[in-house]
């Protein structure tokens, strides 16, 4: 038995849900399936050259609103000609082009995975929803909130709902590749200043204004503090003039997206997390597997994950006083930050090794297969 798989998603950007996306691709069972994605604009070369090599076909469908007939008409001549059984749609603004043309091609299964909250749609998005739970047969959520949210604010039916989390290759963040001294002079650093590192997109949710704070208030006690931001986006100019207006450039420096991250996270001592919502951040299994101690707020499913005082800390959002407590408890208390990391890295091995993820999304592709395909 072979299932033909079509992955939908907007672009494929440098983030958390294309990263997710990135790993099932290439941990997917070729054996067992045939995968093919689709995109609907284009996105960072890098990553689509890496996509397209655990691929049976990649195209850009370019859809454009201003030509819909046109476009949406592309989507579903390609999945018609593709025959395929499945459309696994990932990410809002696709799960509903791609489910209505997957419905329209006639594909018997259309399955979407939630990656946020996205609490913010108008009420008429929340009816669009609620019409296209008809035709879908497979939400999953990569946080317990999420699938709650789904349930109640969009009314899916139980019985279409799955929790099953992001996944990391955590071997590849147990082992780095550069030295912890390497990695420190890129910056300028000395390899016994304590690094406090963030990764993620400089976007309002992430509040990495809180993170800068927090350092303004520790560089008296801690001189030797210096933190790297790791990330693009919309906020880089606003953060670093706060990093400037502040006088701490020589403790804060920006990088931006990476693809060596494990490297960097091997250097840290501490990985933070200020977000102000969250659903199951990539970044955040990273650190776990790398296992560096976490300092995060308590939003979203990293409380699920976290959990505080065994395998992290946990401080509410928007506490900038409560951050930099967190973070100067764990910078004087080595046994801890030890204690902690280890911990963290036993549960992403664990519970969110993309091997096992990957195994879950495999069984339910099968399950629905059998119960609509070979029905």
């Amino acid at each position: 038995m072979n299932i033909k798989v079509c992955i939908i998603l907007p672009k494929l950007a440098i983030g958390g849900a294309e990263m997710h996306v990135l790993s099932l691709l290439g941990h997917l069972d070729t054996s067992r399936f045939t995968v093919s994605l689709m995109c609907l604009a284009p996105g960072n070369a890098q990553t689509e050259a890496e996509a397209s090599r655990h691929v049976e076909s990649f195209t850009i469908a370019h859809f454009r609103l201003r030509n819909l007939p046109v476009s949406f008409s592309k989507m579903v001549r390609f999945l018609k000609a593709g025959k395929f059984d499945i459309v696994h749609c990932h990410l809002p603004y696709a799960a509903s082009i791609g489910r209505l043309a997957g419905r329209c091609a006639g594909v018997p299964v259309i399955v979407t995975t939630e990656h946020g909250k996205f609490l913010g749609k108008p009420w008429h998005y929340l009816l669009f929803e609620r019409m296209l739970n008809v035709i879908t047969d497979a939400r999953i959520c990569v946080s317990r909130d999420i699938l709650e949210i789904r349930a109640k604010r969009e009314g899916t039916p139980a019985r279409k709902l799955f929790y099953i989390p992001n996944g990391v290759d955590t071997a590849a963040f147990m082992a780095p590749k550069r030295s912890h001294a390497s990695v420190m002079a890129e910056f300028g650093w000395e390899p016994s200043d304590p690094l406090v590192i963030a990764v993620g997109r400089l976007e309002p949710e992430k509040n990495y204004e809180l993170l800068i704070q927090a350092i303004d208030q520790l560089r008296s006690r801690f001189p030797s503090i210096r933190c790297l931001l790791v990330g693009d986006g919309t906020r880089r100019e606003a953060l670093a003039r706060l990093v400037d207006s502040l006088e701490i450039t020589g403790h804060v420096k920006f990088a931006a997206a990476r693809n060596d991250v494990a490297d960097l996270l091997g250097a840290a001592s501490i990985f933070v997390l200020p977000s102000l919502k969250e659903g199951l951040p990539i970044s955040l299994l990273e650190a776990m597997a790398a296992g560096r101690a976490i300092v995060a707020t308590s939003v979203g499913g990293i409380p699920e994950t976290i959990r505080s005082g065994e395998s992290g800390l946990l401080v509410p959002s928007g506490d900038a006083d409560a951050l930099a407590a967190a973070i100067a408890r764990l910078l004087v208390d080595e046994e801890l930050r030890a204690r902690l990391g280890k911990a963290a890295a036993t549960d992403a091995e664990r519970e969110y090794d993309i091997e096992n993820v990957v195994g879950r999304i495999e069984d339910l592709y099968e399950w629905l297969y059998r119960n609509k395909v070979k029905a």
